[in-house]
């Protein structure tokens, strides 16, 4: 059991002015930064969380690109620790955050207190990623009837002895799922302190390492798991997937609800149904199986049929759970051939699940028999894996490899389980469906077919189980507020419901918008609503225009992976300018595509959702945005649907409620792509004229920074881009 140091009990208060110099002209920060800047809002932001770490409470503290958050909460997380003792969890969004924090502002953090105070830091991740060497080892006993190519688990033990943190993110090669599965940690399979590789395990090293840091950095996913976990055993004092903590930031916060959607409820998919049965058997005989867990246990036991034990399990096998597992192959594939039916008819890849789905004429076409077929048999599938495993694991004398099987098992027993629960709970709710948010959908390029269901209303778990059980809880992001106000990001997580009302603070940006960008809306687009075709022809009219203006490094936002791909056909063939790439979303990974961008200094990136936010591109390099539509959410995908059905059954305007507010935050997200330090300078085009024509663009308007704002016919506009940037540049 890992070991957590106890916090200093008493009054102990941070002084406020003290925290502020840290950071200020004559502080530590200041010593240690070659090009350092005073940013007075960031000194502001560090004295309003340290008062949050004194007074305890929830803030809600917005502060604008340039700001300089992480440090604001760092400072006071770190004098807070040395203080007190007490750790703080730091919670992202973005894998591009967590580095930027564990590998930039926490090292120079550590540098810069050098001498004043030690700074411990850890990042931390999920179960499965990291490599259990127990697993591997079993692999590797169990022997090629695991897996029809065991290449896999020898590409990855010669890796295990090379590696310093043993995760997924260090693997050199993109490993097989189902070879990952066979080695990944498990929390139900560990057998913690028992284990023969204890002292070298992964996991425990990094939770070790948690447990003695005083910021550890995770992930919203990873935080709303331990959440779940919590939940699920009542554990609010004792380490669950994270060390036990009473001071939390939650950076990027304007997407926790997403994750705690995912996080809460349940799914099931096709592929991991058959993923999962396949871990026990890869053959398709009733009698006999080529490969997979169960051939494997059926090998040991065939070695030893003098044993009454063996003799018995051998006849469950044969008799029970290899039939069991083709039936429910065969019971599943029915079951979601008839959801993809289902979703081919309705002509949608997503199709949300209401009361009327009960009375679908899916269920008297075969889904009510397969569905209780399949239920059925994974339940006499789990009960009878329990059985076998418990003879196993209670045999007096037993080899490791039997063992080993053994302790598999019991992952998939659990697992059957879930994929029970996620289709029941999905497909048949009863008496929770009008609590729930439920839906079937094709995911991926290979046509996985996906049931899921989420709670309907987060805002309760996540104040009973989250904000009211911490000390102190800092909500930051860069986007928060929505015409000024709190209420909004307040109420999806429940705060506005806290005993004490929670704080609210906005920092704004320091940069100079007003002499660094322009905002431009030409009024002569027609209405992507009313004429989307003479609305695209103008958007790609506007992005040859605007990239001859700025002779290219110019980001276009959009909001469908269509109109990506139909832009990049039509750039292609109109011939771009030598030297001037387009780079498209989904050719080639956002890394990959971010570092030709900088390079080139010329480029043309066409993207839609991960290009809206958490994209770093200081300097020249961008210097010009096109965002080609407002970004409201689909009204017809299951989760904006739901909420606002609820929305409008207690009295309420969902499309004022929730529809601007997220399409406000979201574009706020977009416009702070393009100006990322006090040098930068460049335009913003949104090609959507109902931002000015419509009466919510107010709101959207006032939700933008500062910038010189010009609303002509893009004709106008057009010429002064050219100016704007100095000349217009020749095709050719």
């Amino acid at each position: 059991m890992i070991a957590f140091p106890d916090a200093i009990a008493g009054s102990a208060q941070l002084d406020l002015e003290s925290i502020a110099g840290d950071i200020g002209p004559d502080g530590a920060v200041a010593r240690a930064m070659r090009q350092y800047e005073d940013r007075p809002a960031q000194r502001s932001m560090a004295r309003a969380i340290s008062m949050l770490y004194n007074d305890t409470g929830v803030g809600l503290i917005e502060a604008g690109t340039g700001v300089g958050k992480s440090l604001g909460y760092l400072i006071p997380a770190l004098r807070w620790a040395a203080l007190t003792g007490e750790r703080t969890v730091v919670s992202t969004n973005t894998i591009n955050l967590q580095e930027q924090l564990v590998r930039k502002d926490l090292p120079f953090l550590a540098g810069a207190l050098e001498g004043e105070q030690e700074v411990r830091f850890a990042l931390l991740k999920g179960w499965r990623n990291y490599l259990c060497l127990l697993r591997l080892e079993q692999s590797k006993l169990i022997g090629s009837g695991l897996l029809d190519d065991s290449g896999g688990i020898d590409s990855i033990s010669a890796w295990s002895k090379r590696t310093a943190d043993g995760s997924l993110s260090d693997v050199p090669f993109a490993p097989a799922p189902e070879v990952w599965d066979e080695v990944a940690a498990e929390p139900d399979l560990c057998i913690r302190a028992k284990c023969p590789h204890y002292d070298r395990c992964f996991v425990f090293r990094a939770r070790r390492e948690a447990a003695q840091a005083q910021v550890v950095v995770v992930n919203h996913h990873l935080l709303m798991s331990d959440v779940a976990i919590r939940r699920a055993q009542q554990n609010w004092q004792d380490a669950a997937v994270i060390p036990p903590y009473g001071r939390l930031v939650i950076d990027e916060a304007h997407h926790l609800e997403d994750a705690a959607a995912a996080h809460l409820g349940e799914s099931a998919t096709r592929l991991g149904m058959q993923r999962l049965l396949s871990r026990l058997s890869r053959g398709s005989g009733s009698r006999r199986t080529g490969s997979g867990l169960l051939a494997a246990l059926e090998e040991r036991l065939r070695a030893r049929q003098g044993d009454m034990f063996s003799k018995a399990s051998m006849e469950l096998l044969q008799a029970i759970i290899l039939p069991a597992v083709n039936a429910s192959r065969e019971k599943g594939g029915i079951v979601f051939d008839l959801l993809e039916v289902f979703l081919r008819e309705n002509g949608q890849p997503v199709v949300r699940l209401t009361d009327e789905f009960s009375t679908d004429p899916i269920w008297r076409a075969g889904l009510a028999g397969a569905l209780s077929d399949l239920l059925g048999q994974t339940a006499i599938l789990d009960d009878t894996l329990t059985m076998v495993r418990e003879r196993l694991e209670a045999e007096v004398i037993r080899d490791e490899a039997t063992a080993a099987i053994a302790n598999e098992l019991r992952g998939v027993g659990r697992r059957l389980e879930g994929l029970a629960g996620a289709l029941h709970g999905a497909l048949d709710a009863g008496n929770d469906a009008h609590r729930r948010i439920r839906w079937v959908e094709t995911r991926g390029r290979e046509g996985n077919i996906a049931v899921t269901w989420v709670p309907l209303d987060l805002a309760p778990i996540l104040r009973d189980d989250l904000f009211s059980r911490v000390k102190t809880a800092i909500v930051t992001s860069a986007t928060l507020a929505t015409d000024k106000r709190f209420d909004f990001l307040a109420g999806r997580l429940g705060v506005d419901q806290l005993a004490i009302p929670p704080v609210t603070e906005s920092f704004p940006s320091p940069f100079d918008f007003a002499t660094q960008a322009i905002l431009a809306v030409p009024v002569d687009t027609p209405p992507p609503n009313a004429d989307a075709a003479g609305h695209f022809r103008a958007v790609m009219r506007m992005v040859t225009d605007f990239t001859q203006a700025s002779d290219g490094g110019i980001f276009v936002l959009f909001t469908s992976h269509r109109d990506v791909k139909q832009a990049a056909v039509e750039l292609r063939a109109s011939g771009m300018p030598t030297g001037r790439p387009v780079l498209v979303h989904g050719e080639e990974s956002r890394d990959a595509m971010l570092a030709r961008f900088r390079e080139s200094g010329r480029a043309v990136l066409l993207g839609t959702s991960s290009y809206w936010e958490g994209v770093d591109v200081a300097g020249h390099a961008l210097r010009g945005l096109l965002i080609a539509k407002l970004p409201f959410r689909v009204p017809s995908e299951p989760l904006t649907a739901a909420h606002c059905e609820a929305i409008q059954e207690r009295g309420g305007d969902p499309f004022a409620e929730y529809m601007v507010p997220h399409a406000a935050l979201r574009l706020k997200q977009g416009f702070g792509r393009l100006i990322r330090s006090s040098t930068d300078r460049g335009a913003i085009v949104i090609a959507d004229p109902r931002i000015v024509t419509k009466s919510y663009g107010d709101v959207l308007m006032r939700a933008l920074p500062p910038a010189r704002r010009i609303v002509l016919e893009w004709a106008e506009i057009s010429r002064q881009l050219r100016e704007f940037y100095g000349h217009g540049h020749q095709e050719g």
